[in-house]
This record gives structure tokens, sequence and C-alpha cells, in this order.
């Protein structure tokens, strides 16, 4: 399932926000922003914030029962 990952700067509550969509329904989340939020050896918001531009693209690998694992595929 491909999924589109969008910078939001303007964040209120975490200015390395990053959200998650998909064309339809929408927007179904963000990337994980806390040690105890991130699963496994997985990137976080802040460290991948810096190494996509304003968007990429990635797909799900893994839905979990407290997350989803995604790859990065490219920038968009």
């Amino acid at each position: 399932m491909a999924v589109k990952l969008i910078k939001q700067p303007d964040n209120a509550h975490d200015s390395e926000a990053i959200k998650v969509e998909r064309t339809c329904p929408g927007l179904v989340g963000y990337v994980a922003n806390s040690p105890h939020t991130i699963l496994g050896e997985s990137f976080g918001d802040g460290r991948l914030y810096d190494r996509i531009s304003d968007t990429a693209e990635g797909n799900v690998l893994y839905v979990l029962p407290n997350g989803i694992l995604c790859t990065l595929e490219k920038e968009a």
C-alpha cells in the first residue's frame, strides 16, 4: 500500500511533524516522534525529517497492533 509523507513545519505540537496520507481516505496518521512510540530501530520524525525534502513516498511493510512500519521509497 503506497503512502505519501508530507512535512508539516507549522505543526503546533511538533515542528518536525511528518503526516502520512493516502489518496483515499487522506490523512492516516503521523510518523512517530517519541522514543516510546517509535517501533524497534525505525526512524522517528526527527531522524527522518532531514532525509527527505517536503514530501516523500513510501510503502506499508507491516501492520502491527501498535503501529505501521513503512519503507521509504523515494522523494516525491
